[in-house]
């Protein structure tokens, strides 16, 4: 699906070097199958020798897809085909490329510019209590929490965003929000550490294991908490999380889109 967050005419190939090994991993190895966008890729890379020593380096498991898509790529390509091949790519991974430039995520992404934080707080109490962001990204519902809870531990595993967090707590002289690594799969905290834990576009991959992890560091009577942020796209509601216990409150997006928000209250 492309969401045209950005013209991937106007990026660098060079983009690709500020990017985690997660995402590398994906990149190199998710695709497989889909042989247009691996042939582009082997043509970038093959071209961008800076770029693939830095996957291969970042990311040693995926050496050797990286390793057979160059050897496929044709030689002696004119500038203009290899930079097809490289913009291809770029609008192919256009989420993972906004995720280097957390300022324009901001700018162009109608789920963190479109939204509003009063979606968020009528969803539970904030007021004193410690929150886990997963998924955090720039701090959409990290920094909203923060207005009202004692503490927000805001956890992305893209160096990039993290560090746009710490900027932004440091500009805005933020006493109460915590930026961590983490991934959802591994929470690396304390069984029943938070009142609170919330995300949004991040559950969904493994339902069982991430709502297993979210249930073990989430509190006896504390919430979880999925919010997405707004956009246009027609979806209906999720019954994954509705058949674990989730409750659903639904509206219409002010650009029309379905608007699906949950929350579980935990007992153990």
């Amino acid at each position: 699906m492309s969401f045209n967050w950005i013209n991937a005419e106007e990026f660098s190939f060079n983009s690709f070097l500020l990017m985690d090994r997660w995402i590398v991993r994906m990149i190199c190895n998710k695709y497989v199958g889909w042989d247009e966008f691996c042939d582009n890729l082997g043509i970038a890379l093959a071209h961008n020798p800076s770029v693939a020593w830095y996957f291969a380096h970042k990311s040693p498991e995926s050496k050797p897809a990286i390793e057979q898509m160059i050897a496929k790529a044709p030689k002696n390509l004119p500038p203009y085909e290899i930079r097809k091949a490289e913009v291809f790519v770029i609008h192919a991974m256009e989420t993972s490329v906004v995720y280097v430039y957390p300022d324009m995520m901001n700018q162009n992404c109608d789920y963190i510019y479109a939204w509003d934080k009063q979606l968020l707080f009528e969803l539970a109490d904030f007021t004193d209590k410690v929150v886990l962001d997963l998924g955090s990204g720039t701090g959409r519902l990290a920094f909203a929490a923060a207005e009202k809870a004692k503490r927000v531990y805001a956890s992305d595993p893209t160096n990039m965003l993290r560090e746009y967090m710490r900027d932004k707590i440091k500009r805005e002289n933020i006493d109460n929000v915590v930026v961590v690594d983490g991934m959802i799969e591994q929470i690396p905290y304390e069984d029943n550490s938070f009142d609170i834990v919330m995300s949004g576009h991040v559950v969904g991959d493994n339902y069982d294991l991430e709502i297993a992890e979210l249930s073990r560091v989430v509190k006896n009577g504390g919430y979880i908490i999925d919010c997405i942020g707004e956009d246009n796209r027609k979806r209906e509601a999720d019954e994954e999380l509705i058949k674990r216990g989730f409750e659903s409150f639904y509206h219409v997006s002010k650009s029309g889109g379905d608007i699906y928000r949950y929350r579980k209250l935990v007992s153990k």
